[in-house]
């Protein structure tokens, strides 16, 4: 689960990294998206703080029950007195803009950065991606067993594929995304526990990030 890196212009990062997507089932070579050589150095960074290996996280991600992650996360923000309800807020009907892959682009402008790198590792699924990369335990992002245990059941549940990795972004495509208001929510719920960033500092209310996620293709994550 080696990683190996090489750089494409911004503007040709997309198109390469859908054709190398297409190569995946065939080639075993999973690729995605890093960002500039800032991004990729914490990626390395973050990697090299854990001493397990990607087989031993893909091992403890089969450990984890989500279900009893997220009501331990609950415990812990009920004890400041805190409700996951002050969060919640209105629905607000669909929304139509829902994102799109950027991290070929910069951040504060949304211009397209002239060089990047694309990330390729050898793994067997797509949501092994965080144990070969070792992705996870600082501020509140979650360990590597913990972030294979929601991607391997959104990618059983939606769909899901990691397209990105940066130093504290991951984006996502998503094949099959929830229908429904009730869907929309219930993943919405789950997002939260497992990144509460994208609420507290992005879209501001559960119920906002689940009109994002109704009918959407595209996921994103960040973690401050």
């Amino acid at each position: 689960m080696t990683l190996t890196t090489f750089k494409v212009s911004g503007s040709d990062a997309l198109s390469e990294l859908e054709s190398r997507r297409a190569q995946y089932p065939e080639s075993g070579e999973y690729p995605f998206l890093i960002g500039d050589a800032e991004e990729l150095s914490r990626l390395q960074e973050c990697a090299s703080s854990d001493q397990r290996s990607p087989e031993e996280i893909i091992q403890a991600s089969h450990e984890i029950n989500l279900e009893k992650w997220i009501n331990e996360r609950r415990a812990e923000i009920s004890e400041y007195g805190y409700s996951v309800d002050d969060s919640l807020g209105d629905w607000p009907g669909e929304i139509s803009e829902k994102g799109a892959i950027s991290l070929h682009k910069d951040i504060l402008d949304g211009t397209i950065i002239p060089e990047v790198y694309l990330g390729i590792v050898s793994i067997k699924e797509p949501w092994q991606l965080p144990a070969a990369l070792k992705y996870g335990a600082w501020n509140d992002c979650p360990e590597p067993e913990v972030q294979c245990a929601f991607f391997r059941k959104w990618q059983s549940e939606f769909g899901v594929q990691i397209t990105g990795m940066a130093g504290d972004v991951i984006e996502c495509t998503v094949e099959n995304p929830p229908r429904d208001q009730n869907s929309a929510m219930a993943l919405a719920s789950d997002q939260y526990w497992y990144c509460a960033d994208i609420v507290e500092q992005g879209c501001e209310t559960i119920s906002n990030l689940g009109a994002l996620l109704l009918n959407s293709s595209y996921w994103y994550f960040w973690w401050d």
